[in-house]
């Protein structure tokens, strides 16, 4: 095997991550997301600009569904009150789906 056989292999495995990340936003249906492919795992995040907190939770389990996933609170400290989590598998990829919930204005 040479040198660039061993580089298009995982670059091939790389774009193919991608694609299903692709397609996996288009049969969502779903506009504005955050999505990257990790080297193993499609992560999408539904930003805070994408709406309030019930429209983001309702696209993340939008999205959840598609993976088989179910969403779930996660109540993590910081600047949030937490994160809403999903995790499911899509075209044979791991996907992590997640979405922030920021503290209400007392």
């Amino acid at each position: 095997m040479t040198t660039a056989t061993a580089v298009q292999i995982p670059l091939a495995a790389h774009v193919r991550l991608i694609r299903a990340a692709a397609d996996l936003v288009e049969q969502a249906g779903l506009a504005g997301l955050a999505v990257w492919p990790e080297p193993d795992e499609i992560v999408i995040q539904v930003p805070e600009h994408a709406g309030d907190t019930p429209s983001r939770a309702a696209a993340v389990a939008r999205l959840a569904a598609l993976v088989g996933g179910q969403p779930e609170p996660d109540p993590c400290p910081g600047n949030t009150r937490g994160w809403i989590n999903a995790r499911g598998q899509f075209a044979g990829h791991p996907v992590h789906i997640f979405t922030p919930v920021r503290e209400a204005a007392s």
